[in-house]
């Protein structure tokens, strides 16, 4: 028996943009203490299932964002081995998976090589709109290192899947409303019509402080916290824009020149049309 264990550039474009969802003044006051949801689907879903080596288990992850991954765990919680989309079969350790970036993931396990067969086990499922479910439409280069598949599913509804050395690490969903995704130093935002809009180095760090943010074209984000919700209400020439919630996603607040991203983690990012230089939102207070 083996039991081997070891312990923007890119497509730019604001394609239909509009002030809808602006509120009047008068309005806004209604509009900024809706009542928050609680924190939502990141697109993960994770499941536990025994092993089939005695007094360990195994951690079943599909995340839309990296595909499945799979860690063999001790009797004390401790990781023996994993397999992910980096290394997706480990026979030493006797696990594997199956269409690891796929929609349907399946993990193998089993204790012993050679012809003895693998044990299955499906994977979680994810949302509707946590799937890949589209036809491949576009593939941008954003940088030597990241690189942008979009998917079109149908009209209105498109996503994404972005790609760092190779390695997925973000997938967007943009079905009605723009999706969005937060990398690094870099923020891209997915349109319904299929269009891209990405840009670097305009962004706050994660948890700032809550309160009024002005962005670079004078227009103002106010930053809100609701039962660990993130939330942001964009105010520009236009209006005033309800609150919007960072459910366990990044949400975009817009009109026909500003763009701003909320992270879940609080990260807000911001991007003026016409402008040759981003920076970041500026704290003015409570």
């Amino acid at each position: 028996m083996r039991t081997a264990l070891r312990t923007t550039l890119a497509t730019f474009a604001l394609v239909g943009t509009t002030a809808a969802c602006v509120v009047s003044a008068g309005a806004a006051a209604s509009a900024a203490t809706p009542v928050a949801p609680s924190a939502g689907s990141a697109c993960v879903a994770v499941k536990t299932i025994p092993s089939v080596f005695g007094g360990m288990t195994v951690r079943l992850v599909n995340s839309a964002h990296s595909g499945a991954s799979a860690k063999l765990l001790n009797d004390r919680g401790g990781v023996v081995a994993t397999v992910d989309q980096s290394r997706p079969t480990d026979l030493a350790d006797g696990l594997r998976i199956t269409g690891v970036l796929g929609t349907r993931p399946v993990f193998g396990q089993r204790s012993e090589g050679g012809p003895t067969p693998w044990r299955s086990t499906a994977f979680p499922g994810l949302s509707a709109d946590c799937t890949l479910s589209g036809k491949l439409v576009r593939t941008l280069r954003l940088d030597s290192r990241t690189t942008v598949q979009t998917f079109k599913v149908s009209a209105g509804h498109y996503q994404a899947r972005l790609f760092r050395d190779g390695r997925l690490v973000r997938f967007l969903d943009a079905h009605g409303r723009s999706g969005a995704a937060l990398y690094g130093t870099r923020t891209l935002v997915l349109n319904p019509d299929g269009t891209t809009v990405t840009w670097t180095g305009s962004e706050t760090a994660p948890a700032p402080r809550l309160g009024r943010w002005k962005l670079a074209n004078g227009a103002t984000v106010k930053l809100v916290r609701h039962n660990g919700v993130y939330g942001a209400q964009l105010t520009t020439g236009h209006g005033t824009f309800p609150v919007a919630w960072a459910k366990g996603r990044p949400v975009v607040l817009q009109d026909d020149v500003t763009m701003v991203v909320l992270n879940a983690d609080g990260t807000l990012s911001s991007h003026i049309v016409g402008r040759s230089v981003q920076k970041a939102p500026v704290y003015l207070g409570a």
